[in-house]
């Protein structure tokens, strides 16, 4: 997505609090940890296993929920870097915007009413807006790694704020597709 209406500085923001979360020591972050056995899965994370093909996952992590702002934890969120919250709290509301613009051509273009598919969603009051930001170490033997396993998300709708580092691919057509890099696009 281009011209999407989330300001580009804001978009740095979020890229350079999520880096440098990743940059502080394990011990810092290791603050927020999720507890995957206890049901608590929002806080920092990290995958390193084997998936079905024996390749080795290699991702670090960090996923809580952003919107509605009554229904976030701001307990787990980073309290390092200084501007983590209030850049992530921004970037949510611009995302929630942009949800609802997504929703709304999605459902004209089937002939629907405009607002029918967020609606079956949740609406402006249900619908819940997760982030996850990945990280992916320098890996010692990266012929036996792969950041993360093919999969499909759950969520009705994904927004993926990227790097402009190529390795985003997508089944398409019976073939894997890297997905382009576009500057201060936004993969949808």
């Amino acid at each position: 997505l281009i011209n999407h209406g989330i300001p580009v500085d804001l978009m740095e923001r979020v890229k350079k609090s999520g880096e440098e979360f990743f940059g502080l020591a394990v011990e810092e972050k290791e603050k927020y940890a999720n507890d995957q056995a206890a049901g608590k899965i929002q806080g920092y994370g990290s995958k390193l296993a084997n998936n079905a093909c024996g390749q080795l996952e290699w991702e670090d992590y960090f996923f809580h929920l952003v919107y509605p702002e009554d229904k976030r934890d701001l307990s787990i969120w980073p309290k390092t870097p200084t501007d983590y919250i209030e850049a992530t709290s921004e970037y949510a509301k611009c995302l929630r915007l942009l949800s609802t613009k997504v929703f709304k051509a999605l459902s004209i273009g089937l002939g629907l009413e405009p607002n029918r598919l967020e609606k079956e969603v949740g609406g402006l009051q249900e619908l819940l807006l997760q982030m996850k930001i990945n990280y992916y170490p320098k890996c010692p033997q990266p012929e036996l790694a792969l950041g993360v396993e093919a999969h499909t998300d759950v969520s009705a709708l994904t927004f993926i704020l990227h790097n402009m580092v190529p390795g985003l691919q997508l089944f398409y057509e019976g073939k894997w597709v890297t997905a382009k890099c576009v500057p201060d696009s936004i993969v949808m």
